[in-house]
């Protein structure tokens, strides 16, 4: 689908720039960019910049028991621990990107963070059955319930990315066809 979004986002912007005026052109880029691009807010900053140092402070603690932790250590603790800490990363480096940009961009960024979000849950269920698997008790059965509480919980969030970005393309399509409707308008006179 995004494929066949920025194809047709492409074929638009080859339209202005056939048949449209500057200032009509401009006036659209700008109607694109508000639809896409939302500046943060400062509870917004935060939000991102409590992810970032989370993820990052994550991050190094699952680093610094893979690597301080004694050869006795089970190798799928250890992998899970590996995966951990990449995941923290990750989710730091997106959240640093976005303050850099200063700004969300609705379908880049929020799209990275639900397949981050979807995948990492999707692995760590993987890995969690697989610690469950190896150490059976009541405990292991507690731990697949949360588990999968959290797949369904990651699942709704790309559910509502994806809602989010069918009503992006109508919105984006409705800004076409005014598009064309103004060009038609200007040809006329």
């Amino acid at each position: 689908m995004g494929d066949q979004s920025k194809r047709f986002s492409d074929e638009l912007l080859a339209l202005e720039q056939t048949h449209t005026s500057a200032a009509l052109r401009e006036q659209h880029r700008r109607q694109m960019e508000a639809l896409l691009v939302r500046p943060l807010t400062l509870p917004q900053r935060l939000l991102h910049a409590l992810v970032a140092t989370a993820g990052l402070v994550g991050a190094g603690v699952c680093a610094s028991l893979v690597v301080s932790e004694p050869d006795t250590l089970p190798p799928l603790t250890r992998a899970v621990l590996m995966l951990c800490a990449a995941f923290g990363a990750s989710w730091s480096l997106w959240a640093a990107g976005v303050l850099r940009r200063g700004a969300v961009h609705r379908r880049r960024d929020r799209g990275a963070a639900a397949r981050m979000a979807f995948g990492f849950t999707l692995v760590t269920v993987g890995m969690v059955g697989a610690l469950a698997a190896a150490s059976p008790g009541p405990q292991a059965l507690t731990m697949l319930g949360v588990s999968l509480a959290l797949l369904v919980t990651a699942a709704v969030v790309v559910l509502l990315h994806a809602i989010e970005q069918a009503e992006l393309r109508g919105r984006e399509q409705m800004l076409a066809l005014e598009l064309r409707l103004v060009e038609r308008a200007e040809a006329g006179r």
